[in-house]
């Protein structure tokens, strides 16, 4: 075995495992994240009510300030997570537009072929949303069509 099909073999495997880590819904990072938050503002009313003097009450309202805080960005960042899951949403319809952040080149799938997908006419391309297939035009995101997994 020669060193070039080693490290083809290596560079293909690497491929491979690239890809896993995207199958790791942020959809399930938000949660975690917003019930780490919960956590902290119990923690933290608790601190409060049984505060001893007016530094640690303070400090205890600002660690409450930040634990809401942080848990309204984990709402937020569960709900955006939330969108992009499945092409299967209200914004995702035949005439509508592909999000900008869903038309760079992680989610464009250049192997239409392996993925048992028609070839894209000329100016669109295959757009992978989850488990799903949007055919989008490249330069406007106008939806011509969409595969829907079973």
């Amino acid at each position: 075995m020669n060193s070039k099909s080693i490290i083809c073999g290596i560079a293909i495997a690497s491929l491979g495992f690239s890809s896993l880590s995207f199958a790791q819904p942020a959809v399930r990072e938000a949660r975690q994240d917003a019930r780490e938050a919960r956590q902290d503002v119990r923690e933290a009313q608790r601190d409060l009510r049984n505060a001893r003097n007016p530094h640690q009450a303070r400090q205890a309202r600002q660690d409450m300030r930040q634990g809401r805080r942080d848990l309204r960005e984990a709402r937020e960042d569960r709900r955006e997570a939330r969108a992009y899951d499945n092409a299967r949403g209200p914004e995702f319809r035949r005439g509508g537009h592909l999000p900008p952040e869903l038309r760079n080149r992680t989610y464009v799938v250049n192997d239409w072929r392996g993925h048992r997908l028609s070839a894209p006419p000329r100016g669109y391309q295959w757009v992978q949303v989850g488990p799903d297939y949007v055919l989008a035009a490249v330069a406007t995101g106008l939806i011509m069509n969409m595969i829907l997994s079973q």
